[in-house]
């Protein structure tokens, strides 16, 4: 059966009806990271998720087999791709390669904010 088309309203940066979740990670793997998931249903073969940076926080740095695409909706950082760090901002677009350690760091003084797409038959990433 397939699902109705629909649409999630969001107020700010929080989407009616999405569950606001810790990011997973060890302590000391990431500080300061919320995550949404705000389409996984219905036919397409991927998820999107929307996660939050708190200003100076960062995300858990991994590596894992499958690619993802992240669009920065809101404030800037940096996203570490293997050995270089690059510096990003609204609408920037980052494409993270199979296996490529990956990390991302918001600014001191404001929140990063960004969309994830990534494919939602996907192997969960190790502890690396």
């Amino acid at each position: 059966m397939r699902d109705s088309s629909r649409v999630w309203r969001a107020q700010g940066f929080r989407w009616d009806g999405v569950t606001l979740r810790a990011y997973e990670g060890g302590q000391g793997e990431s500080e300061g990271v919320t995550r949404q998931v705000l389409a996984d249903e219905g036919d397409v073969a991927f998820e999107t998720r929307y996660f939050e940076v708190a200003a100076g926080g960062f995300t858990r740095l991994e590596r894992h087999p499958h690619a993802h695409v992240v669009v920065v909706l809101r404030g800037s950082g940096e996203a570490r791709l293997e050995d270089r760090t690059e510096a990003i901002g609204p609408a920037d677009c980052v494409y993270v390669a199979p296996q490529e350690r990956h990390q991302f760091r918001a600014s001191r003084g404001e929140v990063l904010g960004f969309l994830c797409m990534v494919d939602r038959a996907r192997e969960r990433p190790p502890a690396d």
